[in-house]
């Protein structure tokens, strides 16, 4: 059993590296686009179509992976089997972010454009759900108890950067919309790294 779980975690731990590492290459690109006031969807459109959706695939099979490692250990209890749920529901959701892509910043709003934006949304909500229901829980366990501190942070992290992404849709603060989304998917995939280097150890 542990060996499967081992294996899990692994493979999680090298998907979310490779998705940074793909995350950074992508802003990289001569695409033009701001990281401060463009949506990191936007490369989803022209010459760096490929890397991104590589990169969605790539973070999508990770956080699928590390549900099914944490579902098989420590398993529910502890964990809320909500919090698994709205973790299984995060590559649900970017299927549907991959199926329709986003319209550029400043383009008239397309019905695909709408569907992008509304699985994006769940996305980054289910995202957040999993993480706050699972810190608490997990931070009480070892060996996640020894990383209680960086994942606290990282969780705080999650939900300012969420919170100043949902300011930042009001007009007003639309010019700075890019720059907290990628805090947001920043902390996020470092909780969910930190997260499954924890299973791994456990596991070993």
């Amino acid at each position: 059993m542990q060996s499967g779980v081992l294996t899990l975690a692994l493979i999680s731990i090298a998907g979310l590296v490779g998705y940074l590492g793909l995350f950074v290459a992508l802003h990289r690109l001569p695409t033009g686009y701001s990281p401060v006031r463009h949506a990191v969807s936007d490369y989803a459109v022209g010459d760096s179509k490929p890397l991104f959706g590589k990169a969605l695939v790539l973070s999508s099979l990770a956080v699928l992976v590390l549900a099914l490692g944490l579902t098989w250990e420590p398993g529910a209890p502890p964990l809320a089997t909500s919090s698994l749920v709205f973790l299984y529901l995060v590559p649900a959701m970017r299927v549907g972010m991959i199926l329709f892509p986003t319209d550029l910043e400043g383009e008239k709003l397309t019905p695909t454009g709408r569907l992008h934006y509304l699985f994006a949304i769940a996305a980054f909500g289910f995202t957040y759900a999993a993480i706050s229901g699972m810190t608490p829980d997990l931070t009480r366990l070892a060996p996640w108890q020894s990383a209680h501190v960086l994942l606290d942070v990282l969780q705080w992290a999650c939900l300012v950067s969420l919170v100043l992404l949902v300011v930042t849709l009001l007009p007003r603060w639309r010019s700075t919309f890019g720059l907290f989304e990628r805090a947001f998917l920043v902390s996020t995939n470092l909780w969910l790294l930190t997260v499954g280097v924890c299973l791994a150890v456990k596991a070993a």
